[in-house]
């Protein structure tokens, strides 16, 4: 190999391969989160909202957190209401919003998805320390390491 090579390749330093190992690690969690999601019989949408809705939110809050407009939100927390998931509550501070609450049922399906999401994982094989380790890892590529990693869904 000459220098010129040997440069390269350790300029590179497996770039391609993380690039590799990343991308199908996404594929695989995100086809392992769509069959569990579909166990359910959720559109993945409604499966995003029940989890972020652990704590009741508005509907704006819950548009931020999911990345799309407040009609969208409306249009998924209406048929999550339908199906006896959420409830629309006033909010405490603000008498001109609403609150996105889960019900009973709603909590009982979220702990479900929660379960199934962390059953079978392609991190399963992975101790909590070894998840952890890659977690700040993953963080720290990112340029979100120490002081900046925000909340944990303790998966």
């Amino acid at each position: 190999m000459t220098t010129e090579a040997k440069s390269t390749a350790a300029a590179g330093c497996g770039f391609r391969e993380i690039r590799g190992l990343v991308t199908e690690l996404g594929r695989r969690l995100d086809a392992h989160q769509r069959s569990r999601i579909a166990e359910l019989d959720l559109t993945p949408t409604q499966a995003k909202a029940l989890e972020e809705l652990g704590e009741p939110k508005t509907a704006r809050e819950l548009a931020g957190v999911l990345c799309c407009e407040p009609p969208n939100v409306t249009y998924v927390i209406s048929k999550l209401e339908k199906q006896g998931m959420v409830v629309r509550q006033p909010h405490p501070l603000d008498g001109r919003a609403k609150q996105l609450v889960l019900t009973e049922a709603g909590r009982e399906l979220r702990l479900d998805l929660l379960r199934r999401m962390g059953t079978e994982s392609p991190l399963d094989h992975l101790s909590h320390e070894e998840r952890a380790a890659l977690r700040d890892e993953l963080l720290r590529a990112l340029g979100r390491g120490e002081g900046n990693q925000g909340a944990s869904d303790g998966s």
